[in-house]
């Protein structure tokens, strides 16, 4: 039975009119598909050839097509407007034909035909390297450390050995026993594997057959009971299989977790139990790797003292060509840990998700690199995967970079790979880094890896050149800009030739004329801009103030490491002005973040900072949003009202919100004659807000002034009575006078929405309440706003692999649809991971072979940022990210 995936593959290619054929493998291990073949013409057959129903109108060629069954002839290039002559690429064709015919033997009859360039079988090539392991989304540490791109490059190598030195392994784990180095003098029954039976069915005869001092050692030892069975003593001794898994793991194999080298192998030791290493044991199993050839030592123990047998084994081991790794410590003191601060051995601290120091982690200037050791998920005893935290956890995870490092460029000494590793480390967002206390930074794999065949263009300027419409420097509404756009490639890396960007914005009103530009060439080290080919952006008159989000794509030779960016830019003038008139409290960022999840311009004003804003000021903005929060003292002085009624005599539009507005000026006419109300009670003590079933902007929903998705300061929460054409929003629930409201409108020569109870405390956190920035939106389209439209998602098409997730729209801002063709019949789990492998959502419905299935995303709500959406099944595991913008 083939796999899940093979068969998609299979499924793909029927439904995209290929020939299906099969997946084989060719002499060279290469994958090749049946019944394809490519061929390029030579160039004197150009006007000759004339393709149609499996015939190329060459009669040589027809006579081989009849031979091999072709049923179709197409070229490659099918745009007629694409340039292609002047690469021959036009000549290019693709023959489909009976898979059962042998495709080399078709590959070698054309060659001989003399009338073509060269024919190829359709290789099939492999996608940057992620492995199938079904835990691999938990393992954040090796995305963050650049391993996938490493694994791309290279992919380990058996020969290179490691040397956990722990609490033993449990090396018949399924993640571990494929990864174990065998001696084959030992393994008496020659299957490769460790068996605990007497000879000859098993590998025990008590005899050192490899005269080592060791005997029955087929996969390491227990040097601590001085046993063959490295295993450990108790299952809560766990410490040493997770260590391992995290050194070497086995990769790729449909189940668990991944190791940071993918395919390298490791001795099975046992140095100790309960916890504890002997540092005996620990020094033997040093020499033991020494005589066995490792290459790398992983030491995630150690003590405050030193040790002349241990710091002996380190410092043989270096000469011999080894690597040591010693962890640092867990105790957050700046205090010298052993063997990690033995000269030999490569002190590691631990770092966390934001590439800060763990809380708990040792440091110091004896530090000499950092490696992620909070959250690891690896293998633990009774064949079981568990996270833990502990510069334990990071010191494997150096060792396992040290053996990739030694498989990919195995002419390195230890002295060298210990330079490029920590030369190649990033830099960390922490002061203790700054002082120097963590050594070269937090490893990193794709550092060493990428300059070496990559790029590195980094966008660092954008230019709008609006000359010929105001001038400011921005696509305003109405204006057609060139967009001149800097790329910068990094020192070190290799030099960019081809270069050519592409550049996308998906917000309504805005055309691009010209989304293509070219570049110089960039060497490594300098700049260059599209200047002579920019781009050009349009926006629409009617395009309301926003920011514009566009997104680049460059391309180049050889390839750009990081090729997508991301820019935003202000397109208009705000025409919302935010008062800040809370007293010097900190209310105004909920306001910001309601009016920012609507994509809307404002500008924020502080009377703490400012004094009270003139009438002159406001008139500069359509819509006013004044917030007083809970302040009872200052709200609303005489001379606020003063440039609030110019304002709203002069047509404008008004928010306005505070909990003790109309108790503070309920002796004063602009009570009534402005904000439409009366006072009817100074505290209701109702939280929960009912909206009126027919009003445009509660439209029958409740609002609750409490909990934490709010500013939970609603303490007074004012009744008020509509007065002068004033009209009700919202009431208060279970209070006995249903006249008295939490909200009232107007609609004359201004608009008006007036809350008496602080806005910025309505509640978002239970999604069944209304949210501020719905209401916000409702309000601002009541006032007669344009606001910036959604996002447009791709044009809709039929995507050819029915089990990919299509999440719309994303980026969202609330909610998004995740939607699927389901590739089994059973529970589908869909599960949502942060940027750093937190799993923050978990769903499941039944789903039923072919059928199409939708999951919710953002109830309840996601906060801002990029996550990993995972659909897991019985036949596999799909991820697409996902992002989440206010």
């Amino acid at each position: 039975m083939f796999h899940f995936h093979l068969a998609v593959l299979l499924y793909c290619a029927a439904i995209s009119g290929w020939t299906t054929g099969r997946i084989l493998t060719a002499p060279d291990g290469r994958q090749y598909r049946s019944g394809v073949l490519a061929v390029k013409l030579k160039p004197e057959l150009h006007n000759l050839v004339s393709p149609g129903c499996g015939l190329f109108g060459v009669p040589a060629l027809d006579r081989l097509n009849h031979k091999y069954g072709v049923s179709d002839v197409s070229p490659l290039v099918r745009s007629p407007r694409l340039r292609a002559r002047k690469h021959g690429c036009e000549l290019t064709y693709i023959l489909r034909f009976d898979p059962g015919q042998d495709v080399f033997a078709a590959k070698a009859a054309y060659e001989s035909s003399g009338l073509i360039e060269y024919a190829e079988p359709d290789y099939m090539m492999p996608v940057v390297a992620v492995p199938n392991d079904t835990l691999y989304p938990l393992q954040w540490h090796l995305a963050r450390i650049g391993a996938p791109y490493a694994w791309d490059v290279f992919r380990g190598d058996t020969s290179v050995l490691i040397a956990v030195l722990d609490l033993g392994c449990e090396w018949h784990h399924p993640d571990v026993e494929n990864n174990l180095w065998v001696n084959i003098p030992e393994d008496l029954n020659g299957n490769r594997r460790f068996d605990t039976l007497p000879a000859p069915e098993g590998d025990i005869d008590s005899v050192d057959q490899d005269s080592n001092g060791y005997a029955d050692d087929v996969i390491g030892y227990d040097l601590f009971l001085s046993d063959p069975n490295p295993a450990p003593i108790r299952p809560e001794d766990d410490h040493g299989t997770h260590c391992w898994g995290i050194a070497n793991a086995v990769t790729d194999n449909y189940k668990g977790v991944a190791g940071v080298p993918w395919n390298c192998r490791s001795f099975a030791f046992s140095c100790g139990a309960y916890g504890l290493i002997s540092q005996l044991a620990a020094a033997a199993g040093i020499y033991y790797a020494i005589d066995k050839g490792a290459w790398a030592i992983s030491m995630s123990f150690g003590t405050y003292n030193t040790s002349p047998v241990m710091a002996e084994a380190c410092s043989l081991a270096w000469d011999a060509g080894l690597v040591l790794i010693g962890g640092a410590g867990n105790d957050g003191q700046n205090r010298r840990f052993y063997p990690a601060d033995y000269p030999k051995v490569i002190s590691v601290a631990a770092s966390d998700q934001t590439d800060r120091k763990t809380w708990w982690s040792n440091y110091g200037e004896w530090i000499e690199v950092c490696a992620p050791g909070t959250g690891i998920y690896s293998t633990v005893t009774n064949h079981g995967y568990g996270s833990k935290d502990g510069t334990s956890m990071a010191t494997p995870v150096v060792t396992g970079a040290l053996a990739w490092l030694k498989s990919a460029y195995p002419e390195l000494t230890n002295v060298q790979a210990c330079s490029l590793l920590y030369a190649c480390c990033d830099s960390m967002p922490d002061s203790l880094y700054r002082a120097g206390m963590l050594g070269a930074g937090r490893l990193s794999l794709s550092r060493i890896i990428l300059p070496r065949y990559y790029c590195d263009l980094v966008l660092t300027d954008v230019r709008f050149n609006d000359a010929s419409g105001n001038g400011n420097g921005r696509p305003d509404p109405g204006e057609t800009t060139a967009v001149i756009v800097t790329y910068h490639n990094t020192l070190g890396w290799q030099d960019a030739t081809g270069v050519t960007a592409y550049l996308a914005c998906g917000q309504p009103g805005v055309e691009l004329l010209k989304p293509e530009a070219s570049f110089p060439d960039i060497a490594a080290g300098s700049s260059g801009n599209c200047s002579a080919d920019s781009f050009v952006v349009s926006v629409s008159e009617t395009t309301p103030p926003q920011h514009l989000l566009f997104s680049l794509t460059v391309t180049a030779s050889p390839e750009p490491a990081f090729p997508d960016t991301e820019f935003q830019v202000v397109c208009g003038e705000p025409r919302i002005l935010i008062v800040d008139d809370d007293n010097g409290a900190d209310y105004e960022k909920w306001y910001a973040a309601a009016f920012d999840s609507s994509g809307v311009l404002y500008h924020l004003y502080s009377i703490r900072a400012s004094g009270s804003p003139t009438a002159e000021t406001l008139r500069h903005y359509p819509v006013v949003v004044w917030f007083c929060g809970d302040d009872s003292v200052t709200t609303l002085t005489a001379a606020d009202r003063t440039a609030l009624a110019e304002f709203l005599d002069a047509g404008g539009n008004l928010l306005i919100s505070g909990q003790s507005i109309a108790q503070n000026l309920k002796s004063e006419s602009f009570l009534a004659d402005y904000l439409r109300a009366q006072l009817a009670d100074s505290s209701t003590g109702k939280p929960y807000l009912p909206g009126i079933p027919e009003d445009p902007i509660t439209r029958g929903d409740t609002m609750v002034t409490g909990g934490g998705g709010g500013a939970n300061n609603g303490r007074s929460l004012d009744g008020i009575r509509p007065a002068n054409h004033g009209i009700g929003c919202s009431r208060f629930r279970d209070y006995p006078d249903t006249t008295v409201m939490s909200a009232i409108r107007y609609a004359g020569t201004y608009r008006l929405v007036f809350f008496s109870i602080p806005f910025e405390a309505i509640d978002h956190a239970v999604s069944r309440y209304v949210q501020k920035w719905t209401l916000v939106r409702r309000i601002l389209e009541w006032f007669g706003e344009r606001l910036p439209g959604v996002v447009e998602a791709p044009p809709p098409t039929r995507d050819k692999r029915p089990y990919v997730l299509r999440i719309t729209p994303n980026p969202f801002t609330h909610n998004a649809e995740v939607e699927f063709i389901a590739p089994t019949t059973g529970i589908a789990e869909l599960r949502t991971y942060s940027i750093s492998g937190r799993l923050v959502e978990r769903q499941q419905q039944p789903v039923r072979l072919g059928g199409r299935t939708r999951f919710r995303l953002g109830t309840p709500p996601l906060a801002p940022g990029v996550y990993l959406v995972q659909l897991v099944t019985a036949n596999g595991a799909f991820c697409q990210k996902a992002v989440v913008v206010r």
